[in-house]
């Protein structure tokens, strides 16, 4: 459907306009095809390319299409878009079918395609000799191997930040890898500085630039990194740290990433923590967009899906209103695009778990009216010498509680959690004759076979805790008592 859309825009791009660069039409149709386009194999996206700009009768217009795709996957952030614009250079501008717009823009792009083309994915690496510290030469990647070619300038203040999270990696992980830190300049005191203090890692260069790493690897700037399979293969290019994780774990892990594993539960925790008793739902999303900038905006969806995934494992682990509350905005802002997780994987670890904690989450939100339902429990308030007594059974209306607050605390016998906040009720209820608390026990409710509980409130974990006012409007849940 976009690509006859196109080709309509195509025909009306040559009646309307002289000027190449007058298709505002034609040029929003391009961006909305590129994005559909995206995550389809190289070769099928030369293809299509190829189509639209065959499918353009008028040079001008040609030209307009070609350096429009061209500056697309120039410019992309998607790992592998680099084979169609270089694909771009060698058939439609070197070839001088479709003229650039000068010389100088063709020989750019002609140095692009060639610091490019010998280091696409799926392409068997090249084969460089450098040396060592020790001036022994090295040949790399190593064969039967996952190679990490790291490439860094020791002047370069991205390198540094760089370096210190690949060397924290590689002290968390024990996955059979050589990691290849190769220096790009020629001074041998700053050289021996940096890998003093770069450890896990097989340090080399290349002082005289004899190797022709840089046109094979296309390294025109730093830092720079490459992942390549035992079989020679490359299938990471212009990674940074957290990319390279994800790519091996797949691969060791054939292809199923673990969310929410104790150090992502650490990281996180540790960052919430300085927040102390001030975390809002709105510190939580801006940790959530913060991620995603990082990842999903710089074009790394695999790592973004990590980063958000394991974010929500967090947030599911969590007993405290402030995160619960963080459930439903990040499910809705950053997990429910079918197009983004779009695995089976993603359905039964993600989609289905997101899914599940909104449901769950959207029970009897704070601000809503408590449901008009009755409820088997115990009653406790502060005993008043011989008007009221301090314990009662029976069945109670929640909207009839009048406690300022009301207490109901869902509860099983079982629950070593449970009995620890039982143990706090007399505490609560001696502080003021205005506080009531329900005790439902859940055991007795469920053997009645009477699921509207379950039905009402987010029961998937117990103890759970809701604050009412006098008028039975929820103002807390997930209370710690």
């Amino acid at each position: 459907m976009i690509k006859r859309i196109i080709a309509a825009a195509l025909s009306l791009a040559v009646c309307c306009s002289v000027r190449a660069q007058d298709y505002p039409e034609l040029g929003a149709k391009l961006e909305e095809y590129f994005v559909a386009l995206a995550g389809e194999s190289y070769k099928v996206q030369n293809a299509e390319c190829d189509y639209l700009i065959e499918s353009a009768s008028d040079s001008l217009v040609r030209q307009f299409v070609t350096l429009k795709i061209y500056d697309h996957y120039l410019n992309s952030k998607i790992m592998g878009d680099e084979a169609v614009a270089v694909h771009i250079v060698d058939k439609w501008l070197a070839s001088g079918k479709v003229k650039m717009h000068s010389d100088e823009d063709l020989r750019n792009a002609k140095l692009y395609a060639e610091f490019n083309r010998n280091s696409l994915l799926g392409q068997k690496a090249k084969t460089v000799s450098l040396k060592n510290a020790s001036g022994k030469s090295v040949r790399i990647p190593a064969s039967g191997y996952y190679n990490v070619l790291y490439f860094y300038d020791t002047s370069c203040s991205s390198c540094r930040a760089e370096t210190a999270r690949l060397k924290n990696y590689l002290r968390e992980t024990d996955y059979n890898i050589k990691v290849w830190a190769i220096y790009v300049g020629a001074d041998a005191d700053s050289w021996q500085s940096y890998r003093n203090d770069f450890d896990g890692a097989n340090h080399l260069w290349d002082p005289k630039a004899e190797s022709d790493w840089q046109r094979l690897y296309g390294v025109l700037g730093t830092p720079r990194m490459f992942l390549i399979n035992p079989d020679g293969e490359i299938i990471g290019r212009n990674l940074d740290t957290p990319a390279l994780k994800v790519l091996l774990s797949r691969e060791f892990t054939d292809g199923k990433y673990t969310y929410g594993d104790e150090s992502q539960t650490a990281r996180f925790s540790q960052m919430f923590a300085a927040y102390g008793d001030t975390l809002k739902v709105s510190h939580i999303m801006d940790v959530a967009d913060y991620l995603a900038a990082r990842t999903f905006g710089e074009g790394n969806v695999d790592t973004f899906k990590q980063v958000e995934g394991d974010l929500l494992y967090f947030l599911s682990q969590q007993r405290t209103e402030v995160y619960r509350d963080a459930i439903i905005p990040l499910v809705k802002t950053y997990i429910s695009d079918k197009s983004i997780w779009d695995t089976p994987e993603d359905e039964s670890q993600i989609l289905s778990l997101g899914q599940f904690l909104t449901e769950m989450v959207s029970r009897t939100p704070a601000g809503s009216e408590v449901p008009d339902i009755e409820i088997k429990g115990t009653l406790r308030r502060k005993p008043f010498p011989i008007f009221v007594k301090g314990t009662k059974e029976g069945t109670f209306s929640l909207r009839k509680l009048k406690g300022n607050p009301t207490y109901v605390v869902f509860y099983s016998a079982g629950c070593s959690s449970c009995q620890e906040l039982l143990a706090k009720v007399d505490e609560i209820v001696s502080g003021s004759r205005k506080v009531r608390v329900l005790l439902v026990d859940m055991d007795s409710a469920l053997s009645e076979g009477d699921t509207t509980l379950l039905d009402t409130f987010d029961l998937s974990y117990i103890p759970f805790v809701i604050e009412l006012d006098r008028k039975g409007i929820v103002q807390h849940r997930y209370v710690q008592l």
